[in-house]
């Protein structure tokens, strides 16, 4: 009885890291993939995919039905990397939290979610904080916002039929607004944020180039927006311009993809 629980504990654990194989093929897979390239039930699949996003490995689009990597490979691939961007810009994060006591954070894109996946929190008793690995949808917030202004113009689109847009706060964006904001951020190659999902949250986000010109994370500064004004606000886009600039120079050195 023994042998064949340890037996079916193995199939399930070998099942699932067919299922992970299978993005080497596909960029996203439904359960008529799983079901078709394991070759296990209906049943047996969607349990394993229930399981596996509990547990943060896969993510699933609430529209499509499709699932993507989950932010646990993510933080897992990022940890044993030593020379990506998570990495490199320890010393940035750092360095741009000391000087503003606030919190800091660096984030990526993962389908149409984006991760925080480093960052230091503020030092004031009142601050704005996130937990690391959790999914956020782009259409709001300042790291959001900037990851969506520079993805395909086809993607946009997708992303807007797929997406329903939430209005969290009286600051919250249409589609219209929003759409009028990733224009002005392409130029002015920033994002801020100002009570868009909480009332007394805002940001502001400058984006992190590879070699090829590509934007693979964004590194941000958030505060409420009862401790800034408009002097100060304008201080902290320059000062996290610089930063990701600086690291952004690191990264191309470094010859890193977009993840």
């Amino acid at each position: 009885m023994a042998k064949d629980k340890t037996i079916q504990t193995l199939s399930t654990v070998n099942n699932a890291i067919s299922l992970l194989s299978l993005f080497l093929k596909y960029d996203s897979i439904g359960l008529v993939d799983i079901e078709r390239d394991i070759g296990i039930s209906k049943t047996a699949a969607f349990r394993l995919v229930t399981t596996m996003s509990d547990r943060g490995m896969l993510h699933k689009d609430a529209k499509t039905k499709l699932y993507y990597p989950g932010p646990l490979l993510f933080q897992l691939v990022r940890k044993y990397q030593v020379n990506d961007v998570v990495a490199l810009a320890q010393p940035y994060i750092k360095e741009l939290a000391e000087e503003t006591e606030e919190s800091v954070y660096l984030s990526i894109r993962t389908c149409n979610t984006s991760i925080y996946v480093a960052g230091a929190d503020s030092t004031y008793p009142l601050k704005v904080t996130s937990p690391f690995g959790e999914s956020i949808e782009l259409h709001f917030g300042a790291a959001g916002k900037l990851h969506m202004a520079f993805m395909s113009p086809a993607d946009i689109d997708n992303y807007f039929k797929r997406t329903t847009i939430h209005s969290y706060t009286d600051s919250s964006l249409t589609i219209d607004e929003l759409k009028t904001q990733l224009l002005q951020i392409r130029t002015d190659m920033y994002s801020i944020s100002s009570g868009e999902r909480i009332s007394d949250a805002g940001a502001v986000a400058a984006p992190i180039w590879n070699n090829e010109d590509e934007l693979i994370a964004t590194l941000g500064i958030y505060y409420p927006l009862t401790r800034i004004d408009s002097e100060m606000e304008k201080s902290y886009i320059d000062l996290v311009i610089k930063q990701a600039n600086k690291l952004s120079a690191i990264v191309k050195t470094s010859n890193l993809i977009n993840e």
